[in-house]
């Protein structure tokens, strides 16, 4: 998510563009007020598909506090070891002050981090018309469901990393 937007709004503030470091900035600087203004971002990876797709889905990000956190939410924590800035999988595990990650579409989690790590929680997905509540019972249920398919996820996942695939080779041809 290098290069992805972030939009902020509140009462008083119609839209301001940001891009995920200036959001990080004024986490640092005045956390009150990002505590208080939901960010929104484009997602551009494919690691939390089926439920998050690349460029088409607005994920609304919250700052949170560790003890919010809760095993299943989707959460936003710096990517560098996975290859880029910033990442948006779903808490796995959580064990005193660390966390473990799995994005939905990946085969394996991710490793162990400080929990501090973590920038912020998940609270709705956008889909052109669609609204995504993420914690909504019914979300709820069918994120668990997808967790224990763990199993299968190859299998279930195949069409998406074909379509990945055939974008991919469209977009760069040889």
């Amino acid at each position: 998510m290098q290069k992805a937007r972030v939009s902020m709004e509140k009462e008083n503030i119609t839209r301001v563009q940001l891009t995920v470091a200036q959001w990080m900035q004024m986490r640092k600087d005045a956390p009150e007020l990002v505590r208080d203004v939901p960010a929104w971002l484009t997602v551009t990876g494919c690691s939390m598909l089926p439920f998050v797709r690349p460029y088409r889905d607005r994920v609304m990000i919250r700052a949170v506090e560790p003890h919010e956190l809760r095993e299943g939410d989707i959460v936003l924590f710096p990517g560098k070891y996975l290859g880029g800035d910033y990442c948006l999988h779903r808490l796995y595990k959580i064990d005193n002050q660390r966390v473990q990650t799995f994005g939905d579409g990946n085969l394996r989690p991710d490793h162990w981090q400080p929990i501090e790590n973590i920038l912020g929680k998940a609270e709705l997905i956008e889909r052109g018309p669609l609204t995504i509540r993420c914690h909504s019972p019914r979300w709820q249920r069918l994120f668990r469901l997808w967790h224990q398919l763990r199993v299968l996820r190859p299998l279930l996942l195949l069409p998406f990393r074909v379509e990945n695939k055939i974008r991919r080779m469209i977009k760069s041809p040889a």
